[in-house]
Order: C-alpha cells, then sequence, then structure tokens
C-alpha cells in the first residue's frame, strides 16, 4: 500500500518577492515550494528520487506511484514557478531543489537522493548538479541575484534523465515559426515557409529546411536582441521587466517529415495536432516575461543547456529517452548521452514509448524496470 504526504518546503524568496514575478501574495511572502512524497506506507527509506520541472506540476506525475510500488520513495517537486512558464528564473529553481534535497536529508533521512529530470526537467537537473559541484553562476542572465559562487548548493548522488531534452533553448528555436514578419501581428507571413501551407507535403526538400532552420535562428536572435535592448530601455525609466508574448512556436518540420532525424515517432506533437497547437494559447514559450526569456528560451543567455554541463558532472547520469517522443526526439537524446562523461553515462531507451506513455500502460513497467536495474548497477538502490 502507498502513501502520499505533502512536504511544504521552506525556501529563500529572493527575487520573486522583491521583483513582482509572482501576483501571489501568499507565495511570495510565505516562500514555500511543495512536493508530493510518495512511498510505501510506513517504510522508512535512506534512498530516494526526487523528480522536477521547472514548471510543470509534479504532484501527480505519472511515474510516482509505479516507482514508488518498486519500493524506492519518490518526492514529486514544484518550483515556486508550477504551472507558471511565463515567469521561470532558472536560477531560482536550483535554490529550490537545493531546500528540496536537504529537506529530504534532514526530515526524511535519505543519504542517497537521485535527481530526476523529466522533459524540461532533464537540462534543470543537469545544471543543478553542475552548480553544486563546482559553481559558477554569479548572476542570472538578467544581472539579478542568486550568486551560486557564494553558496554551497546540496549535489546529489546521481542524476536520472527521462525523455530529457538538451536545453529548453534549443526546443523553442527549433520549434519556432520562421514564416512570421511581424512579432506583433501573427497573422502576417511569409507563405514561402509557412510549414502548414496549402499543397506541402512531406518528405521536404532539404535545401528548404536547411534554409527554413536559419531562419528560425534569424528569428529567434531578432526577438533575443529585442529583449536584451528592451530591458535596458526600461532600466532607464525606471521600470524593472515587462510581459510579451511570442506567438506561433510549434513548427519543426519533424512533427511533419518523419525522414527527418527518423525514430520511431509518429506524425504530430507531444500536443497533438501541431497545426493546432502553432496558433493555440498554451504550448511553450508563449507567454513570458523579458528576464525570463534570458534565463529560458535564450540560445545565448541561458545557463539551462545540458550539452554544457553535463561534462562538468560527477555522478552517475541515467538517461532514458522514449524511441517514439514527439516531443524530446531521440536525435536529442543521443546528443546528451554524447555529452556526459562516458565512464558515467548508461543510455537505456525504452523502444516504442510515447513522452507521457499514454495509452501504453505497458510502458511503466518497462521503466520501472530500467530504472531499477540502472539503479542497482550503481548500488543505488534500497534494499528490497
Amino acid at each position: 500500500m502507498l502513501e502520499e504526504l505533502l512536504q511544504a518546503i521552506p525556501i529563500e524568496a529572493g527575487t520573486t518577492q522583491s521583483g513582482l514575478e509572482l501576483h501571489s501574495g501568499i507565495a511570495r511572502l510565505y516562500p514555500r515550494v511543495y512536493g508530493n512524497l510518495v512511498r510505501e506506507a510506513g517504510r522508512e527509506s535512506d534512498v530516494g528520487i526526487i523528480i522536477v520541472h521547472p514548471m510543470s506540476n509534479f504532484h501527480g506525475h505519472h511515474l510516482l506511484q509505479p516507482i514508488a510500488s518498486s519500493g524506492v520513495p519518490i518526492l514529486g517537486l514544484n518550483t515556486r514557478y508550477a504551472g507558471n512558464d511565463a515567469v521561470v528564473i532558472l536560477e531560482n529553481c536550483l535554490l529550490d531543489i537545493d531546500a528540496a534535497i536537504r529537506w529530504m536529508r534532514e526530515r526524511h533521512g535519505w543519504k542517497t537522493i537521485v535527481l530526476c529530470g523529466f522533459s524540461g526537467g532533464g537540462p534543470l537537473v543537469s545544471m543543478y548538479q553542475r552548480q553544486a559541484e563546482a559553481p559558477t553562476i554569479k548572476a542570472t542572465p538578467a544581472g539579478d541575484p542568486p550568486d551560486l559562487t557564494t553558496r554551497a548548493l546540496a549535489p546529489a548522488d546521481a542524476l536520472l534523465l527521462i525523455a530529457g531534452s538538451p536545453s529548453r533553448s534549443q526546443l523553442f528555436e527549433e520549434y519556432i515559426d520562421p514564416s512570421v514578419i511581424d512579432e506583433s501581428d501573427p497573422d502576417r507571413i511569409d507563405p514561402e515557409f509557412d510549414l502548414y501551407a496549402d499543397g506541402r507535403t512531406a518528405p521536404f526538400d532539404r535545401g528548404w529546411v536547411a534554409e527554413y532552420r536559419l531562419r528560425q535562428k534569424a528569428r529567434v536572435r531578432k526577438i533575443e536582441d529585442w529583449v536584451v535592448a528592451e530591458l535596458e530601455r526600461l532600466k532607464g525609466i525606471g521600470i524593472r521587466d515587462r510581459a510579451f508574448v511570442v506567438h506561433r512556436t510549434v513548427a519543426d518540420p519533424r512533427f511533419l517529415d518523419l525522414t527527418i532525424d527518423p525514430d520511431d515517432r509518429a506524425v504530430g506533437t507531444i500536443w497533438g495536432d501541431p497545426r493546432v497547437a502553432n496558433q493555440a494559447p498554451g504550448p511553450m514559450g508563449r507567454y513570458s516575461t523579458l528576464r525570463s526569456w534570458l534565463s529560458t528560451w535564450s540560445p545565448t543567455y541561458s545557463n539551462g543547456d545540458a550539452l554544457k554541463n553535463l561534462p562538468h558532472v560527477s555522478v552517475p547520469i541515467g538517461i532514458m529517452p522514449m524511441t517514439a517522443d514527439q516531443g524530446t526526439m531521440m536525435v536529442h537524446a543521443r546528443a546528451i548521452r554524447d555529452a556526459a562523461p562516458e565512464p558515467l553515462r548508461d543510455f537505456f531507451p525504452l523502444v516504442g514509448l510515447t513522452h507521457y506513455f499514454h495509452g501504453q500502460p505497458h510502458g511503466f513497467t518497462m521503466a520501472v524496470d530500467a530504472i531499477r536495474g540502472w539503479m542497482e548497477r550503481w548500488d543505488l538502490a534500497p534494499r528490497r
């Protein structure tokens, strides 16, 4: 029998309070992060997993119960930005993870902690472990605290990257729609580079794809330059930050053309029909503040790049991609594998599974067996 225990973990407010990033007075004035600890009822353990993402609510993550049922307690951790992607500052998320690791060690006796990042949590935990082992970050990309070189973040004992992306900024650049001509008017587009134009069929001409990729990069750089300039302009009139919208951010040619970076995925995205998702208000990167954009989505300024951070990690790294994932694809998984130190990495793709295992009940057994096997190989698993 499993039990679920809410954990209310005090954190530093930081700029969440002074910068009014969150409208909630409770979140700003009584700063805590919350976790759902799932474990076998009444069974203590000195080993556990913390699973996290920069903004997704992981209290109900689909792997909590399956992993806990295998005898491994797991904390589904929410950062201070749970459900609010628009204001995420990755550097503040590291403070939240540090607080959770210390809490589980001090309150629950966990001596060995596997820090797990799912999807966009993969680059986050990679960033965390590097800064815990040898900190380099003195400020956020916008120049705000925290200075992580003056702190001592509690390192994890191992990293587990499940369906992890190299970075949210890389995905943003690969997904963004390059047909947009005017950032203030999403209906003004260049039909030549509209992925979803009537009559456009896969497989796509590789010359067209190459030009498409260059235009994606150009659009992101244009936004990036505007963000930097806008922050400077606002600073001159006494305004700290401002929110804005980036339209059309779901237009990777791989969503329609399975011959580009082939794997086991089907046509579409993790949000369903890519044509609908591209125009919808919910997909990643749609809403942001200037400071958050630099921290999370900027290829130039963001610190959240697993490909740059993993080479500096000195603990075991388990990498578990899904071969039919429509979001973080196998080409991403192989790049993460190649960035991790070879003696410390284990790469175990789950064949045929999608990002969330939706409609694939057998996937849970596959995942738990793979995770448990990896933990046992590194003497990380609790004794049954």
